[in-house]
């Protein structure tokens, strides 16, 4: 009886073989051959489930999106709230993260000259900000009510310090270490919804008198 093949699954392991390869060897050096080596398949295999190297490397660099997704979606069925605990999975604060992390530090290094990657990035960009958004709102039940402006300020705010720290993490363990990258993170958190809070708070004032000024 012939082997039946979860195709998802084998694209999956694939991207997680490629984040690994990439990781070891960069983006620019990394080769199909080392990608199959580390997937445990053939070349011909890859080329089956995937258009070429461009289309593995976004393969690759959403696994981190997925590991990411898990871990904050069974966090939040354990009813955690607590954002900076929350975005833990977001930082190279352990093994598997420091993994995923890497992959984007090295990817970033390369977009400033290709064009393709470029627009990959974007496109990335705006599939992990989804993921930002829906964890902030779930965290943070006010920012229901922050306006928008002061919500896309605080999202934006949050994503950029979250790349620094990963950046730091993946280049300079000795300074950026575990507990550094925690407590960093929380102090950000901690200032961003303080902001925000006082942000909306400013807008309801103008609002308010706004109206009276009309009445």
């Amino acid at each position: 009886m012939p082997k039946i093949i979860d195709v998802e699954l084998t694209r999956l392991r694939i991207a997680k073989a490629a984040g690994k390869a990439i990781a070891a060897k960069g983006i620019s050096a990394v080769t199909m051959i080392d990608i199959a080596k580390a997937a445990g398949v053939t070349t011909g295999m890859i080329t089956h489930y995937y258009e070429g190297k461009a289309d593995i490397i976004a393969a690759a660099l959403r696994v981190p999106f997925l590991n990411m997704e898990r871990k904050i979606a069974h966090l939040l069925e354990q009813g955690e709230t607590d954002l900076a605990v929350l975005l833990d999975a977001a930082i190279p604060a352990s093994k598997s993260h420091v993994e995923d992390s890497v992959i984007w530090v090295n990817f970033w290094g390369v977009i400033a000259a290709d064009p393709e990657f470029h627009k990959l990035n974007a496109t990335l960009h705006r599939e992990g900000k989804k993921i930002y958004d829906q964890v902030i709102r779930a965290a943070w039940p006010e920012s229901e009510q922050w306006p928008a402006h002061v919500f896309e300020a605080a999202l934006r705010s949050i994503i950029t310090f979250v790349f620094g720290l990963s950046a730091g993490g993946v280049t300079n363990r000795a300074v950026w270490t575990t507990s550094v990258l925690r407590s960093q993170l929380e102090i950000h958190l901690g200032m961003v919804r303080y902001w925000a809070q006082q942000q909306a708070l400013m807008a309801w004032d103008n609002q308010n008198r706004v109206r009276k000024v009309k009445g």
